[in-house]
């Protein structure tokens, strides 16, 4: 179990890792992770975190990257935001945005607790799609650039066979 867990992880972080190190630094990724680690309680533990890099500008934006959930362990993804204040979408869908078909919902962050940070655990194992829509800059003509910080955490529910 531990070798898929491991696995899983370096594929989620070259999925989702979209490049220019510079955003890291500029939103302090690492910073943040270790200031919000403690929203990982028992009987979580924390495991890795990815960066989702965001550009605001003149045009709407969709940005879609993929988490697999796998049989015998428990997620709780918590989802922080930084160096922006344009109210970013995160939704959760079952199916890619390439199916249209008996595609659903299963999180949004309306649910979350502020604008800036939301949480979400998968219900079942399986392909999740995180959909982010980038609205425009709130300052017309000006870049601005920002992230969100994905906690990933776990626990085995099922005795691991390594």
């Amino acid at each position: 179990m531990k070798n898929k867990l491991t696995y899983m992880i370096l594929v989620l972080i070259g999925t989702l890792c979209t490049g220019q190190y510079s955003f890291a630094q500029e939103c302090k990724a690492k910073q943040i992770m270790k200031s919000s680690k403690a929203n990982i309680t028992k009987p979580y533990k924390f495991d890795s975190y990815v960066v989702n890099e965001f550009v605001f500008d003149d045009k709407v934006k969709h940005q879609e990257v993929a988490f697999t959930a796998f049989r015998g362990v428990k997620y709780k993804i918590v989802f922080i935001s930084s160096g922006f204040e344009e109210p970013v979408e995160v939704n959760i869908w079952d199916k890619s945005n390439k199916v249209k078909k008996n595609r659903n919902k299963v999180y949004d962050n309306a649910n979350g607790i502020d604008n800036n940070f939301w949480a979400w655990e998968p219900s079942k194992q399986g392909n999740y799609f995180i959909e982010y829509t980038v609205p425009v800059s709130t300052t017309p003509g000006v870049k601005k650039q920002g992230c969100i910080i994905m906690l990933i955490s776990f626990y085995e529910t099922e005795p691991s066979s390594d």
